[in-house]
Order: structure tokens, then C-alpha cells, then sequence
């Protein structure tokens, strides 16, 4: 074999080595520090929202409300045909109402109808509001899309600051404590359903606690029953509404907030407990209502998002016949006989 053969053999026999690029080194690490500082930012933005929403912004809606109510109710008196909306029932309402607005809220109940913050027909309905919990968003958009008060634990109240505090004062959260503090004795069952009968409607959180990250997040979960009890012990009628994606608002857990957010919601008909000889019948029939209105709610967003992609390229049909008809019509003037001079 030749010296050349020989080199051949040698070469073809080492393995193959990647040509990295120049650049590339210095790209990954601009790439990751691009996103190290994409998170500072969502986490900034995080912690501004939360003081905005915790401190100034009650007072500001407290103000607003205390400068409207009086025109609304005035209004009213001189024979306004319509009643004071449910934003301006009270100042915590009204704040509850503007962090939907200023993030950008929009609830779909249909693939094909417009978005609507209030639940349809829930200010006919009296009892038990029982909704998924996802995240710290839950506290303005729930109590807001329910038009209800919000059975919220003391730690939960302590959190929002002086939103908690405006809830609590205008009658609108009620506080619970979970174990014995030094501050608070541990709320008895019999309390809370005493303090929940003298509301039209009470918003509970059967799951409770938010589940938007745990490994199941997308699953139904079995209920806790003692808030369940006590909306059958009292008679109350139970509504299911769950809704899909409110985890995307504000996420405490990845330091990310959204100011346009669509989250898609499904419900279940009123369930009677005077329909039940036991509470075992109850709780049954509360959880396959829980989980269907969950299929359905998560189904709604897939047949949106499915339709929006559907139409997406008829959309940019519609934008390029414009510029195509321009064209063609550009090239026939050009190939059209010029007159002779």
C-alpha cells in the first residue's frame, strides 16, 4: 500500500469533527443573558403590579367610587331605566372591575360569541359559587365575573395589602383562618356557613388551594368536602364554573404578568340539594358536574385557538389580494400598447 493509500485509509477511518461557528459561543451566552433578563423584567413587572394593586390602587377606586355613586344613585332616583351596574356596587367591586380591565381581560363562554367579564345570568342565581383555582388573579377576576363575595384565608388577605383590607370592610371577602394563631382562632364550619347564609351569593375554592402548577394542573381533582357540606347542610344551590387559563395573568410562581389575557369558561346548571337524599348523592353529583364543566371549558379553548388558526390564513389572503390585484394590474399597463407619437 502507498504512502498516499495509506493517508486515505487514515483519514477516512478518523471520526468526523463538527466545524463549530465563530460566533457561537458568544451567541449562547447573549441568548442567556437575554433570558436572564427577560426574567428580572417579568419579575419587576410582577412586584409593581402587586404593589399598584395592593396599596395605591384601592384608594384610587375608592375615591372614583365615592365621585360615581352618588351620579349613579341620583341618576337612578330621576327615573334612570337602568340600575347601577355591578362595577359600582361598591368600591372593592369597582376595584376588582378595573384590574379585569387594565390587564386585559376576556372571557369566552362560546367559540363563536363575543368575550363578557359577568357570568351569564349569575345575578339571578343565589347559593354557592364553586370555581377552580389557579393563581393569585383569582382574587379580582373571580369575585368579578360571579359578582359574589370570596371566602379567603386571613394569610391570603394579609397578602393584597389594602385591597384585602377594602374587601373586607366593604363586606365583600370574608376572612377565614385555617388553624390557631395568635391573631385568629381557627374558623369553626358552623361560623362560616352562619356568616355565608347573609350573602345572596358566596364564592368557594372546593380544590383549596391554587393548582395552576402541580404535575396534574390541566386535571380535575377530587373536592374537599367540609365547604361542600355546608352548602348542602344550608340548602344552598351549588354552581360549577370553571375557567381556563387565569394562571396567565399573573404567575407568582414564574414571575410573569400579562395585561391581555383570554381565558375560556364553562358551567354547570344549578344543583339543588332538596334533589339529594344524602350527602354522599350530593358530593357525587357536584363532582361530575366539576368535571364535566372542566372537559368543556378546556375543549372551548381548543376549538377557539383551532378556529383562529383556521381562519388565519384567509386573513392573509385578504391582505395580499389587495398588493396581487395591484400587481397584475401594474403588469398589464405595462404590457398594454403605448400609442405612437
Amino acid at each position: 500500500m502507498s504512502d498516499g493509500q495509506f493517508g486515505l485509509e487514515r483519514s477516512r477511518s478518523r471520526p468526523a469533527q463538527s466545524i463549530a461557528w465563530p460566533g457561537a459561543a458568544m451567541y449562547a451566552c447573549c441568548a442567556a443573558a437575554l433570558q436572564r433578563l427577560t426574567a428580572l423584567l417579568g419579575w419587576a413587572a410582577l412586584a409593581l403590579a402587586s404593589l399598584w394593586w395592593g396599596l395605591p390602587a384601592p384608594l384610587v377606586c375608592t375615591a372614583i367610587w365615592l365621585l360615581l355613586r352618588p351620579l349613579a344613585s341620583a341618576a337612578l332616583a330621576a327615573g334612570a331605566s337602568e340600575a347601577i351596574p355591578p362595577w359600582l356596587s361598591d368600591p372593592w367591586g369597582l376595584c376588582a372591575h378595573a384590574f379585569c380591565h387594565v390587564h386585559g381581560v376576556r372571557i369566552y363562554d362560546a367559540a363563536d360569541a363575543p368575550p363578557r367579564l359577568l357570568l351569564p345570568g349569575v345575578l339571578h342565581f343565589r347559593g354557592a359559587v364553586l370555581m377552580n383555582h389557579r393563581s393569585w388573579g383569582d382574587f379580582a377576576v373571580d369575585p368579578a365575573q360571579a359578582h359574589a363575595v370570596v371566602i379567603a384565608r386571613t394569610a391570603a388577605i394579609a397578602a393584597t395589602m389594602l385591597s384585602g383590607l377594602l374587601g373586607v370592610c366593604a363586606g365583600r371577602v370574608l376572612a377565614i383562618s385555617r388553624s390557631d394563631t395568635p391573631c385568629w382562632a381557627k374558623t369553626a364550619r358552623e361560623d362560616l356557613a352562619r356568616r355565608c347564609r347573609s350573602h345572596k351569593r358566596y364564592l368557594l375554592y372546593p380544590e383549596g388551594t391554587r393548582r395552576a402548577f402541580d404535575a396534574n394542573a390541566d386535571e380535575p381533582v377530587p373536592l374537599r368536602v367540609g365547604g361542600l357540606k355546608n352548602v348542602y347542610e344550608s340548602g344552598d344551590a351549588a354552581l360549577v364554573v370553571i375557567t381556563v387559563g387565569k394562571e396567565k395573568i399573573m404567575d407568582e410562581r414564574r414571575g410573569r404578568v400579562s395585561f391581555s389575557s383570554r381565558l375560556y369558561r364553562a358551567t354547570s346548571e344549578p344543583l339543588h340539594p332538596s334533589d339529594h337524599s344524602t350527602l354522599d348523592s350530593f358530593l357525587s353529583a357536584v363532582d361530575d358536574a366539576w368535571r364535566d364543566a372542566w372537559r368543556r371549558a378546556y375543549q372551548l379553548r381548543h376549538d377557539h385557538l383551532e378556529h383562529e388558526w383556521s381562519e388565519a390564513p384567509l386573513r392573509r389572503e385578504v391582505r395580499t389580494a389587495p398588493s396581487e390585484s395591484l400587481t397584475r394590474c401594474h403588469s398589464s399597463e405595462q404590457l398594454r400598447p403605448q400609442p405612437s407619437c
